[in-house]
């Protein structure tokens, strides 16, 4: 893994071309261009305020904050991870060509989107000003909330880039998935509205304890998160060794199957 590492470094710069080649292609042909990173999750949040607040009458505190907050985290995980699926195969002539590290690819993608995830900050931080919420007591763990999140994305992309190579499928099952876990994952209704019997979805969840260091973090003052912020740990540290194991068996074999 370290040698890895720095076989990485070594490219940053091609490595930093990749991030902002992603960045550009997704919104090249957009008239608002990158102003979308802002609007597009305030626009899904007034759609879902409206829905939620209005026809099922949720009632939780802040609930513009808690919506919005989790709509931005979890656009974060579903983008890098989505669109990592297709990393290694979408830049198969470069693969073929060059002698680089492969993970560079995936890692590209989980780093643009978390620059567009930075920037989606902004909304959210106005959003909370406006409706005359401070923020938490415990604001120094954003930047662990997102090394968190940023860790664990980057395990399931290598994962998911490496088996889609060998098994193409994958890309359409990821989509039935990633669905499904957002269901399952607060991001729009409160914990507190899941029966006791199903709680052990969530505490399988690990969206579940990054969104909660996240909110806390944001504007929630509630107690310590030790708990909460260990199993965050623990889900971070079992997706990337999981994921660099999966991709560091196999990467020698992707160029044959490119």
């Amino acid at each position: 893994m370290l040698k890895e590492i720095r076989e990485i470094t070594k490219y940053r710069e091609l490595l930093r071309n990749l991030v902002l080649r992603d960045i550009k292609v997704r919104y090249k042909r957009s008239v608002l261009g990158f102003a979308w990173v802002m609007l597009n999750p305030l626009l899904i949040m007034l759609i879902l305020y409206i829905v939620f607040s209005g026809l099922f009458k949720i009632t939780t505190e802040n609930y513009i904050a808690y919506l919005l907050s989790g709509i931005i985290l979890w656009n974060f995980f579903s983008q890098s991870t989505s669109t990592a699926v297709n990393s290694l195969i979408g830049n198969s002539n470069l693969i073929k060509k060059l002698y680089l590290p492969k993970a560079i690819f995936p890692l590209s993608v989980v780093l643009s989107a978390t620059i567009n995830f930075i920037f989606s900050l902004i909304p959210l931080f106005l959003v909370i000003y406006f409706i005359g919420t401070s923020i938490g007591s415990h604001f120094y763990l954003l930047p662990v909330a997102l090394t968190l999140t940023v860790l664990f994305s980057f395990g399931i992309a290598l994962i998911l880039c490496t088996l889609t190579v060998f098994f193409h499928d994958t890309i359409y099952i990821y989509e039935v998935m990633v669905l499904a876990w957002m269901y399952t994952t607060p991001i729009f209704y409160p914990e507190s509205i899941i029966p006791e019997r199903f709680n052990f979805i969530l505490r399988l969840n690990p969206l579940y304890y990054f969104l909660s260091i996240f909110r806390a973090a944001l504007y929630m003052d509630v107690p310590f998160l030790s708990e909460k912020l260990l199993y965050g740990f623990l889900f971070s540290l079992i997706a990337l060794s999981v994921g660099w194991f999966f991709y560091n068996r196999y990467k020698d074999r992707v160029v044959y199957y490119l």
